[in-house]
């Protein structure tokens, strides 16, 4: 069932008393068209003595939409004078209104909670202007630069409001038009329509335009770049995918990709720093594309065994006691006592240092007089672990 509203000024005084209707995660700006849903008993109360009256009703913003019984301080102070344009009623006592924001008005004081909220409203008026001609002339034009530039990142507004936008020259109107049209937060929105100064909305409004523009350039560069390597990504896969077939067509055993998918594994768990992720990855890609037979892949594979052998993410507590370092190499090795001298030396300078910054020893020798086993008792005697690299 629906009604025609009748024929009145809209813009008439403002009556003593007006039903109060509490929007939810919404703020309704002047000759804003907007349907609303009303089911609350509250709001449901604030309709009929509407209709009952002259269809005209106070619309205000709940400052918290969870409120299912929202009082006076549940709702912000200035909304909007409405009237209701149309009824629909629904069979589950839901009804349908289609109202229109005419000006803006303030909540002097409540009159009465039950059934529904009416509250004494009063006038929210527009103070003089004291821009200049040519101020005014720029912010429109700023307001208007960055709405196109909204409209070529995709967030444009309507084509039909967009030609009313263009056409406007008044910047209060302007500024509630666009306001109306952004789809801004609740607190956002209310400080446009709290803002009596007409000047002073529009430079909130293009505030806010350059805030969305500036979002709007940050989710282009994301997706962007997302985008980039989703193809990458891709790319990669399907040159991977080409190579397997290739390798098939020519006979190569799977033994070889098995090996490279396990070298790639260890290096992805070893904790690699960033440059030195860079250069394996790089070898990897080498040893990939050469043959299983060929000198240069068994070097490469074995400097990647390394790479992947090294305790990158281990740490240990440091410990330099000297007396258990010269009890640790007399028991494992007979003689070398200038060895063992120079060993202990080195360490003792270490701890006097307390840092890590000094000369390296480098063992030299023939297989088999110990150099392996003396770098492997320096390590237990300082709490490190030992990795052999040549």
């Amino acid at each position: 069932m629906s009604s025609e509203p009748d024929q009145r000024d809209d813009f008439a005084e403002l009556p003593d008393q007006l039903p109060l209707l509490p929007v939810r995660d919404l703020a309704v700006f002047p000759f804003m068209v907007v349907p609303l849903f009303v089911s609350r008993p509250i709001s449901l109360a604030a309709v009929e003595e509407a209709l009952a009256a002259d269809r005209r009703l106070f619309l205000v913003a709940q400052r918290d939409p969870q409120e299912a019984n929202p009082g006076p301080k549940d709702l912000y102070a200035v909304g909007t004078l409405g009237k209701i344009l149309r009824v629909q009623r629904h069979p589950d006592a839901q009804v349908k209104i289609l109202v229109q924001g005419l000006r803006r008005i303030r909540m002097q004081r409540l009159l009465r909670e039950q059934p529904a909220l009416v509250v004494r409203p009063e006038p929210l008026g527009e103070p003089p202007s004291d821009s200049s001609d040519q101020q005014v002339e720029g912010t429109i034009r700023a307001v208007k630069a960055s709405l196109k530039r909204l409209e070529e990142a995709g967030k444009g507004l309507p084509e039909e409001v967009m030609t009313v936008l263009m056409g406007l020259n008044e910047p209060g109107a302007l500024a509630d038009l666009v306001a109306s049209n952004l789809s801004l937060k609740v607190d956002d929105a209310q400080r446009v329509l709290e803002t009596a100064s007409p000047m002073g909305r529009l430079a909130l409004v293009n505030d806010m335009l350059a805030r969305e523009a500036e979002v709007m350039a940050w989710k282009q560069k994301i997706q962007t770049q997302a985008k980039a390597e989703m193809t990458r990504t891709q790319r990669e896969y399907f040159l991977r995918e080409q190579l397997k077939q290739i390798r098939s067509e020519l006979g190569d055993i799977d033994g070889k990709q098995e090996e490279l998918d396990e070298l790639r594994d260890r290096l992805a768990k070893a904790g690699l720093p960033a440059e030195a992720d860079r250069e394996a990855k790089k070898q990897l890609r080498r040893l990939e594309a050469m043959s299983t037979e060929s000198a240069e892949a068994a070097v490469v594979r074995t400097y990647l065994d390394w790479i992947g052998d090294l305790p990158w993410s281990s740490t240990s507590a440091e410990r330099i006691d000297l007396i258990e370092a010269k009890r640790i190499l007399d028991e494992e090795h007979y003689g070398l006592e200038a060895v063992k001298d120079r060993i202990l030396e080195y360490l003792g300078v270490l701890k006097l240092k307390g840092d890590h910054r000094g000369p390296i020893l480098c063992f030299v020798g023939p297989p088999g007089v110990g150099k392996t086993t003396i770098g492997r008792s320096i390590a237990k005697a300082v709490g490190r672990p030992f990795v052999r690299v040549s």
